[in-house]
């Protein structure tokens, strides 16, 4: 099983023509992604995080997601519920889990 880092999952999926990882959907949805890559039987995961802004009021609280890395067509989809952790380190146990195929 090849081991990816994430410097390798952006550049497949830039080059597979996805815009995933763009500087400017990046800030569109006011994303920062994890460094870490979870992998194993189940598959390819990492940690990501997005922040509602309006524009008027508070911000909303920062949310966790764990997605989820295609390494056949190199796309990213959610692994469960978008923004479904309030904390980084439960969305980091979920995705070392389904990383174990469990």
């Amino acid at each position: 099983m090849e081991r990816w880092t994430m410097a390798q999952i952006r550049a497949c999926n830039r080059q597979r023509g996805h815009h995933w990882f763009e500087r400017g959907t990046l800030r569109f949805f006011n994303s920062r992604v994890g460094r870490s890559v979870y992998q194993g039987p189940g598959g390819v995961y990492f940690v990501s995080s997005e922040q509602f802004e309006p524009s008027s009021g508070p911000a909303f609280p920062r949310k966790y997601s764990v997605r989820k890395f295609n390494p056949r067509d190199c796309s990213v989809d959610t692994a469960g519920d978008f923004q479904r952790f309030g904390f980084e380190h439960a969305a980091t146990d979920e995705a070392k889990r389904l990383a174990r195929g469990r």
